[in-house]
């Protein structure tokens, strides 16, 4: 997917600013997902970097917040890298992302160039540009522990500042340890573990853009009066015919004002391509999807 992309060339050429690591990785096996914490720098220079997981998949989300987010605030589009293994991409800020007590945040859902890359829009439902081509290797989607092993420090960059860099160290045992608990959470969905390594294509869904068209004529109506936002995390168990057996919202940014909607229209409406094994044949699986919450 990446190969015809050209890497972004650095506007500075300034040394970059190292930021040390102050904790160890602290990683949470949550009841809804998987969690990897550290924090750099001292004092009021903190910053914090969450690598997470909802649900399977060959990259992990990150949200990076603190001190690094504040002096990089202003300007054109953010240079990122998880490097040196993995190549540089450009991204923009969605507007007022924040994270608790660290302030401004920047976020993704890949540590490479991602399908969406945090542009706001008018009561959006994104859902409908997520990849759903087949998976490129049977089972359980995992981190790569190669590529997490190539990867020593996270490098922030914008117009002609220095560029910040987390020195996050190598990530391979993390990646191993994060695909442990995404292995033991899918074991807590009500799915066959062991049936998930046979899997050669996840279920599809064959109505998404009428499923969206649903979700977003439902934006609730006090968070869009008070101007407020929310990516969810949905997930559906769908049977070997294709039906939804179980649908939950796993993560919210802004839990208040925003309900189980998407949940309640993807089980009027929505259909689906079962999974299908190596053999070929249906089988009962699950699928996640994000729903972006956006107002102009």
């Amino acid at each position: 997917m990446l190969a015809g992309l050209s890497a972004p060339a650095y506007a500075q050429d300034e040394a970059p600013v190292i930021v040390p690591p102050v904790t160890p990785w602290q990683v949470d096996f949550g009841e809804n997902k998987c969690r990897a914490v550290r924090v750099f720098g001292e004092g009021d220079e903190r910053t914090v970097l969450l690598l997470e997981q909802i649900t399977p998949s060959d990259s992990p989300r990150w949200i990076m917040a603190g001190d690094v987010a504040e002096r990089l605030n202003s300007g054109g589009d953010l240079t990122v890298q998880f490097g040196p293994g993995v190549g540089a991409f450009e991204m923009s800020a969605a507007k007022g992302t924040t994270l608790g007590d660290f302030g401004k945040a920047y976020r993704s859902f890949s540590i490479r160039k991602p399908d969406w890359d945090g542009r706001d829009g008018k009561k959006e439902d994104e859902a409908d540009n997520l990849d759903d081509e087949a998976d490129p290797t049977p089972g359980i989607p995992m981190l790569d522990i190669e590529e997490g092993a190539s990867i020593e420090w996270v490098q922030f960059s914008r117009d002609k500042r220095a560029p910040q860099r987390l020195a996050t160290g190598d990530l391979g045992q993390l990646f191993s340890v994060l695909n442990t608990c995404m292995t033991d959470l899918v074991g807590t969905w009500g799915v066959d573990v062991e049936a998930q390594q046979r899997r050669a294509k996840g279920p599809s869904p064959l109505n998404l853009s009428q499923i969206a068209n649903r979700i977003q004529q439902y934006y609730p109506s006090r968070a869009e009066r008070w101007g407020k936002q929310a990516d969810l995390s949905i997930r559906m168990l769908v049977d070997e015919n294709g039906a939804i057996t179980d649908c939950r919202i796993t993560n919210i940014t802004i839990a208040e004002d925003f309900d189980d909607r998407a949940c309640s229209e993807f089980k009027k409406v929505g259909k689906f391509e079962p999974a299908i094994d190596t053999d070929g044949k249906p089988m009962a699986s699950f699928y996640a999807s994000t729903i972006l919450y956006r107002l102009n």
